[in-house]
């Protein structure tokens, strides 16, 4: 399917679900992680990762994509800005 990319007509949750997904693709790709090592790590099946590195955020929820970023990283923050 392909990766899926946001746009200007892209609602800010989409724009949110996307910048999620690009952080964990820069953190396997930073840690030299294979899409299986970073399935293990999450503690997810490997077509989650897929999903992610995919940016298929239509398939994974906010929530989920929050818990996975703290997850590499606990000491992040979300802030809201205008």
């Amino acid at each position: 399917e392909g990766t899926l990319m946001v746009g200007p007509s892209s609602s800010s949750a989409e724009k949110f679900r996307w910048e999620l997904c690009q952080n964990l693709v820069r953190y396997m790709v930073e840690n030299n992680l294979s899409q299986v090592d970073f399935a293990k790590l999450l503690k997810v099946d490997q077509s989650r990762v897929s999903d992610i590195v995919n940016h298929r955020i239509d398939k994974v929820s906010t929530d989920k994509l929050i818990s996975y970023n703290e997850s590499i990283n606990p000491k992040l923050e979300f802030k809201i800005a205008r």
